[in-house]
């Protein structure tokens, strides 16, 4: 049995990544950016075959030491060996496998934000990104094969990404013709956030899905729309919207 190694590096080659040295937070974003590499990678080439495996690869400098991705592989067995070759240059952008940069920087190398909070996260961020652009005709066969990839690599985000797409089918319910009585959503917008949006926005919103009402008012010849609330259901967003109607508009 031959082992070999290929090292992948920490993250896509032409994006900003976690500076041994500079960045103050490296060992968090470090490890954060080639977990999520990882779940990329994933989604371009699927999961290792019999015979390969992701790893991660730890290198002493003088600045301390720094990880990057690697893959090792059995040169015995062919489909390993042609799995592992596929993965040799990497990635580009993070937006190659429909990822989003999971840390952004300023331009001093230093971590501006955290956007998303593991590679699981990651994942399930991209799966629902590209199922939604498949739902609605946007989608690649591309695409197609990164989805089926993620859906075999991470189960439960993939559980969790068609339980989100079941309640953001809700939001369309809710502005289909059928539930628009009397022209009532021509001067308001309803916009459904999941929980895994939501939750993030602060102490001012309740837990949990919610849908963002909004009122299209014109007031001293100025047009604007106007939060009226967020609220667990469509029948709370529907009368939120008919409490507006009859306090702004009918009387």
């Amino acid at each position: 049995m031959t082992r070999e190694t290929l090292n992948i590096g920490p993250a896509p080659a032409e994006e900003p990544c976690a500076q041994l040295g500079i960045t103050d937070l490296f060992e968090q974003a470090n490890l954060l950016e080639i977990l999520c590499y990882r779940a990329a990678l994933t989604a371009c080439h699927g999961k290792p075959p019999e015979g390969a495996a992701f790893h991660i690869e730890r290198n002493v400098h003088d600045f301390g030491t720094y990880r990057e991705l690697a893959v090792g592989y059995d040169a015995d067995y062919e489909a390993a060996a042609a799995w592992a070759y596929r993965l040799e240059d990497g990635l580009a952008r993070w937006l190659d496998a429909d990822f989003l940069a999971p840390v952004i920087y300023d331009r001093r190398s230093q971590v501006e934000e955290f956007a998303c909070t593991d590679h699981f996260d990651a994942a399930r961020r991209a799966m629902l990104l590209m199922e939604r652009l498949r739902i609605d005709g946007y989608g690649t066969v591309g695409q197609a094969i990164r989805i089926a990839h993620l859906r075999a690599a991470y189960p439960t985000q993939a559980e969790e990404v068609d339980q989100l797409l079941r309640q953001l089918a809700d939001e369309a319910r809710v502005r289909s013709p059928a539930d628009r009585h009397v022209g009532l959503y021509a001067p308001y917008r309803l916009t459904f956030i999941p929980a895994m949006f939501n939750d993030r926005r602060g102490i001012h919103y309740p837990k949990g899905d919610v849908i963002d009402v909004h009122a299209h008012e014109v007031r001293a010849g100025h047009c604007r729309y106007v939060g009226l609330g967020s609220v667990g259901t469509p029948d709370d967003a529907l009368a939120l919207c008919w409490e507006h109607l009859a306090r702004y508009v009918i009387t």
